[in-house]
């Protein structure tokens, strides 16, 4: 009778689990943002629903995806978008690289959202303690122009960054950490605005960043 009790204690709390995370999931009163923005309270209030993590997911989506957002982030392996924005399967077109930079193979999958997925939300998120910005700022002899390794290229571009060049010339980048950093966002994030399709298409950009300590997401 035990036994017979306690499952179908776990059928009912299993069920109602499931509705709720429906009813979460098609909000549809929600922005991107908002969905963005509420994921990440759901993650540090430890109350994630992971949606969309599903076989059921994996089939609605085999034929093809509707993301609602676009994510450039860093490639650190404390900067999961999906973690971080409790999305699922279908939810997120995610690229990442160190440093969370704009190349020509970046901005060609940023079009591709855009154009042929009809995704409208573009996020450039960058992060604390990111190694790329480090090794930028640790870089104080210019020696990334020995080009010993394709490290060097990531402090390179940082570096010729316009918005890097302007924030050192305030503030010496050696005491300015999150403002490097900021800087970095930014850069990404005017390259993009500047992209004809994206224009074409009336995607709104936005700029975040995650904080690894707290794991909290500010908009920029």
């Amino acid at each position: 009778m035990k036994t017979k009790i306690a499952l179908l204690a776990i059928i009912i709390f299993y069920v109602i689990g499931c509705q709720k995370q429906e009813n979460v999931t098609n909000n549809t009163n929600l922005t991107a943002i908002e969905q963005l923005t509420v994921g990440n309270q759901r993650f540090l209030d430890e109350k994630t629903i992971h949606p969309h993590q599903n076989k059921k997911t994996v089939l609605a989506n085999q034929n093809g995806q509707k993301p609602f957002a676009v994510i450039i982030a860093c490639s650190d392996s404390r900067v999961a978008p999906e973690i971080l924005f409790d999305q699922g399967i279908g939810d997120l077109f995610v690229i990442r690289n160190a440093g969370n930079l704009i190349s020509d193979i970046d901005m060609g999958s940023i079009e591709y959202a855009v154009e042929h997925l009809n995704t409208k939300l573009i996020v450039v998120l960058g992060h604390t303690e990111c190694g790329a910005i480090k090794a930028y700022i640790d870089d104080k002899n210019g020696s990334y122009k020995n080009h010993f390794n394709h490290i060097d290229y990531i402090i390179e571009t940082i570096a010729q960054e316009s918005e890097e060049i302007e924030a050192d010339k305030i503030t010496p980048k050696a005491t300015n950490y999150l403002g490097a950093i900021n800087a970095n966002i930014q850069h990404s994030l005017k390259l993009i605005q500047s992209n004809p399709i994206v224009k074409e298409h009336h995607a709104k950009i936005v700029a975040m960043r995650y904080d690894v300590h707290t794991g909290k997401i500010v908009q920029l």
